[in-house]
């Protein structure tokens, strides 16, 4: 019961909540902390249980084939984070939102996306999975919409139509998985998929399209620098910091246990999460708004743990680094990405603003801001002491133990270029804000900030450090079930962290990435503007993968379905008016209407000559189809 009370509180939560939100907020809001704390409580107290056996339920009858749900180890690191994360960013929540319209609209949608969310982790049937991951992408577009300006309504659609779409698609892979498999709980297809031949890669990669969307991977990222910046920032917080691990967790699904870590397949995912890593990194080095920076970090951080992902095929039976890299950064990322959204929505609600031209100098005197936004730029940079070092160490070393060779220091190169894109970006950031001198900010802001935004920044900022000093903690807790995604771990794991030779590379990509920003950013970037110094963006004249791509090909396909269909569509009328001519010829006969008196008599009245024009043509279209399937059937019948 423990996991059908996971995602039924939720919904309970977003209705009361919504119900006593419209008379009274504050009791509102102790009511959405007590369900997010009391979630968080019992994952808490599902942890004995979990640790020594999977937790399973099957009810029948519910989505057509039932409701599968498990929890093992592996879901439930996945799981506790949300709660983590979800019960912090509910709490700094009622501080962001207090100047905010439709707050009771948000916190009900805000509940509903939380149980759709834990639904996904928690689903041993794909069909299962998938219905609640569309159902995480209506309720979170409510999120993205929140403010309801012409900016968010345009990012609300184009979120919206990329989960639909790839939804789409996704849907068509899971029917053929069905069709081939006859099965599609996730711990039974890996023992069949192999039977299906070439199949197999048509199936994967329609699952994978609508994960990759989530997990903001390239080329899928599009709809990522319009949705962050235009979302309230608790919602940029969990877009980021979790619902982007639904993507991941479904890539996962699809790589590990769907494609029983294909060797194609994984090298497919490995070239687009080293893009994402890249393209990612890259573009943000050149932007000026704080949340489209990070969102942009956001899509770079993801192809890390994508890459882990596609390594732990590559890797064969030694896949060990590359399985607790991947779900350490996962962690990680969730940890030190919020902290950074909370960072920059507390400074959005002091200023209103976060533009870097124009909040610079901002942080100079803001101890607190300052501390919290440095632990998590530490975080995310890898530095030695804070809990990305952990992550990226691992990850680093699957890379190497995955290829040698030329290949193996083209990659060494390319994830040493991504990680001191990471660097600069930040560096732009924090200088620009918490280092450089403008008299026009100074004051602490205390009457504007409260402490329920700041405590769950401070309770952030411990954990990293705790990741850091305790790295052995997450392998501790994987290493108490040894099936992990049908991967066999030994429960030896053991690694020195901190060794010289980790931390030389670690300082070596620092240095590099600071050489990034003062060479390149300050002497580029930041330009001469109406008296004063500005950073400019150069990449907003270059091509956009969105407007010189995506849209021209929809429109061009819209356009040559339209003409296709438009001549289907004259052909099946003139077919019917053809066959009206014949069969008139053929009897002799004019085909009429029949019209009776008010005596009994009747007269006959002729028809309009142009018959095709009364009735709409899809009517032709819809009987001429059904007269070919039935057609068909018979053929098939008769061989």
């Amino acid at each position: 019961m423990y996991l059908i009370i996971m995602i039924i509180l939720p919904l309970i939560g977003s209705l009361v909540g919504y119900i006593v939100g419209r008379k009274n907020e504050r009791l509102r809001n102790l009511v959405i902390y007590i369900i997010t704390g009391m979630e968080l409580l019992l994952v808490i107290m599902m942890y004995p249980i979990v640790s020594k056996q999977p937790i399973e339920i099957f009810i029948p009858d519910i989505m057509g084939i039932g409701l599968y749900l498990k929890m093992d180890i592996m879901r439930y690191v996945f799981v506790f984070l949300t709660c983590f994360l979800w019960f912090l960013t509910t709490i700094y929540s009622t501080q962001y939102l207090i100047k905010h319209n439709h707050r009771n609209r948000y916190y009900a949608f805000f509940m509903l996306t939380l149980s759709s969310t834990i639904g996904i982790f928690i689903s041993e049937n794909i069909l299962n999975l998938f219905t609640f991951f569309e159902m995480m992408a209506f309720t979170s577009y409510m999120l993205v919409i929140h403010d309801d300006d012409v900016y968010s309504h345009e990012a609300g659609r184009i979120y919206l139509g990329m989960s639909i779409a790839s939804g789409m698609i996704t849907l068509m892979g899971i029917l053929l998985l069905f069709d081939y498999t006859n099965t599609l709980n996730i711990s039974e297809i890996s023992s069949v998929i192999d039977s299906i031949g070439s199949m197999k890669y048509t199936i994967g990669f329609s699952l994978m399209i609508g994960f990759a969307v989530k997990a903001c991977m390239f080329p899928l990222h599009v709809w990522l620098p319009k949705v962050y910046p235009a979302s309230p920032t608790p919602a940029t917080a969990v877009l980021s910091g979790i619902l982007s691990k639904a993507g991941v967790y479904g890539i996962m699904i699809v790589s590990i246990c769907i494609m029983k870590n294909d060797k194609l397949f994984c090298e497919v995912l490995l070239i687009l999460s080293f893009m994402s890593m890249f393209v990612g990194g890259f573009l943000a080095i050149f932007q000026r708004n704080i949340k489209r920076i990070l969102a942009y970090s956001s899509m770079s951080q993801i192809g890390y743990i994508l890459m882990g992902v596609a390594l732990i095929g590559l890797l064969g039976e030694h896949n060990e680094m590359a399985i607790y890299g991947s779900m350490y950064h996962i962690v990680n990322h969730g940890l030190f990405k919020v902290l950074l959204f909370m960072v920059a929505g507390i400074i959005y609600m002091i200023l209103g603003e976060l533009s870097i031209n124009k909040i610079k100098g901002f942080g100079k005197h803001k101890n607190l801001l300052k501390g919290l936004f440095l632990i998590g730029m530490l975080g995310v940079i890898g530095m030695p002491g804070f809990n990305g070092f952990i992550s990226k160490t691992m990850l680093h070393h699957a890379l190497s133990e995955s290829f040698h060779g030329n290949k193996a220091i083209l990659l060494e190169i390319l994830f040493t270029i991504c990680s001191s894109f990471t660097v600069a970006y930040l560096l732009k950031i924090f200088v620009a804000i918490f280092v450089e001198q403008n008299d026009e900010f100074k004051g602490q802001y205390k009457t504007k900030i409260k402490k329920r935004a700041l405590i769950p920044m401070i309770i952030l900022s411990i954990s990293i450090i705790y990741v850091a000093i305790n790295p052995s903690f997450l392998i501790n807790i994987m290493n108490k079930d040894n099936l992990f995604f049908d991967i066999h771990l030994s429960g030896d794991f053991d690694m020195k962290f901190y060794s010289i030779d980790n931390i030389k590379s670690s300082i070596i990509t620092i240095l590099l990435g600071a050489g990034i920003f003062m060479l390149f950013i300050r002497k580029y970037l930041l330009v001469e503007e109406c008296g004063s110094r500005a950073y400019k963006n150069p990449s907003l004249n270059w091509v956009n993968i969105e407007n010189d791509f995506y849209r021209p090909v929809c429109k061009l396909v819209y356009n040559i379905l339209c003409i296709a269909f438009s001549a289907v569509d004259t052909f099946v009328v003139k077919i019917v008016k053809n066959t009206d001519r014949k069969i008139k010829k053929f009897a002799n006969i004019e085909m009429s209407n029949i019209k009776y008196t008010d005596n009994g008599s009747y007269k006959v009245s002729d028809i309009p000559k142009k018959i095709g024009t009364h009735l709409n043509s899809i009517t032709y279209s819809v009987f001429i189809i059904g007269f070919v399937l039935v057609i068909i059937t018979i053929i098939l019948i008769v061989i």
